[in-house]
């Protein structure tokens, strides 16, 4: 079993936090001071893994106990078969830990090993990555212009809709920029994910709001990391993939050598992996990159959703199984804990062949070299 997941719920990061700061102050003084929820804004929690998130983490953790119970008994008989691996960002240690703590109460596992940012080249990719971060410079003309035509569409409907439903709740006049558009709708974001709350900021939000407001975080999250950016998001994650393929060949090859690892990371981490493997083309339609001026039936059927592919928690997993009769191997691949099929898999249970040939051009590759680095 190999396991890739998104940190769990976490509050703010800076940038965030700065907007709804903002937010707070002019539009604050409108709304039930229910709304307002200081630990937001407050500088001590920015990014850090919310109560919510942890308790995400362990509900899906304690579903995978049940679901792969006798595996993992077999896995707990030598604890060199099994791993727990973190980024180096608080948010991620705590999921890594909680997730081991509720798979393995008594502790017969080795600790979360937590891979140090200066070289990371598997779960905090970007940061090792010079040309990346170069490339990403350059994209984002390229956002900001899709982002531009989208405004000039779709920003009329937008904030008329959310300001008229202010505006009743405040009994006064409001308007709303679209930069407190897109700022409520992150609200309602954080209502639901940490408070479980969607009675506050996301009733501002009708169905196409939402839908709009997500394709418009969509034009960027695409580019930045997904697969309508540079040619080099499809090969981010090309180092992990190398150890996970050669954990699996070993395994194939050896059952009694096989070892299990859980990874924790980041969004990003998620869109790199789905990128390289071309899940929008399994999710959707995603032939097309997400643009400002698409239709909503376009829209709907993309195969790129971030809500749908990175919400906190997220995960890919694949499953490993070794023919009993001899050494030919076949996976399944689960997203959020549902199977998807690869393309050239007639069945949820494939030939690992099909994996292998989907992650050609990646495995073996010199990150170094990929990324520029001296």
């Amino acid at each position: 079993m190999h396991y890739v997941a998104r940190h769990g719920a976490r509050y703010p990061t800076r940038g965030n936090m700065e907007s709804i700061r903002n937010l707070f102050e002019t539009i604050g003084p409108h709304v039930p001071q229910d709304w307002i929820k200081p630990d937001l804004v407050d500088p001590k929690n920015t990014g850090r893994l919310a109560s919510g998130g942890e308790k995400e983490i362990s509900a899906i953790a304690g579903r995978m106990a049940i679901r792969y119970a006798e595996f993992l008994k077999n896995l707990f008989t030598d604890n060199q078969r099994i791993r727990f691996v973190s980024s180096e960002w608080q948010r991620s240690m705590e999921s890594a830990r909680v997730f081991r703590d509720t798979v393995d109460p008594d502790g017969r596992t080795l600790p979360v090993t937590v891979v140090p940012v200066t070289n990371d080249t598997t779960l905090a990719i970007r940061f090792a990555c010079p040309l990346w971060n170069l490339l990403r410079g350059i994209h984002a003309v390229d956002i900001a212009r899709e982002t531009a035509v989208f405004d000039s569409i779709h920003s009329h409907y937008l904030q008329t809709q959310m300001s008229q439903k202010l505006s009743s709740i405040a009994n006064r006049p409001i308007s709303l920029t679209m930069k407190e558009v897109a700022t409520i709708y992150s609200m309602c974001a954080f209502d639901l994910a940490l408070y479980n709350e969607p009675n506050h900021w996301c009733t501002l939000l009708d169905p196409q709001s939402a839908l709009l407001l997500e394709l418009r975080n969509d034009i960027k999250f695409s580019r930045v990391y997904g697969p309508y950016g540079p040619p080099i998001n499809k090969h981010m994650a090309c180092v992990l993939f190398t150890d996970i393929l050669e954990d699996i060949d070993r395994a194939l090859a050896d059952p009694k050598t096989a070892v299990s690892t859980f990874r924790f990371a980041h969004a990003e981490t998620i869109m790199f992996v789905s990128a390289l493997l071309g899940l929008e083309n399994v999710l959707g339609k995603g032939d097309a990159p997400i643009t400002g001026n698409m239709t909503l039936a376009s829209a709907n059927s993309r195969g790129f959703k971030s809500t749908q592919l990175v919400p906190f928690s997220a995960n890919i997993g694949i499953e490993v199984y070794r023919d009993t009769v001899g050494p030919r191997g076949f996976f399944r691949l689960l997203l959020n804990e549902q199977p998807v099929r690869l393309p050239g898999c007639d069945d949820a249970y494939c030939p690992i062949e099909i994996l292998r040939s989907s992650l050609s051009e990646n495995v073996g590759c010199s990150f170094g070299d990929m990324c520029k680095n001296k």
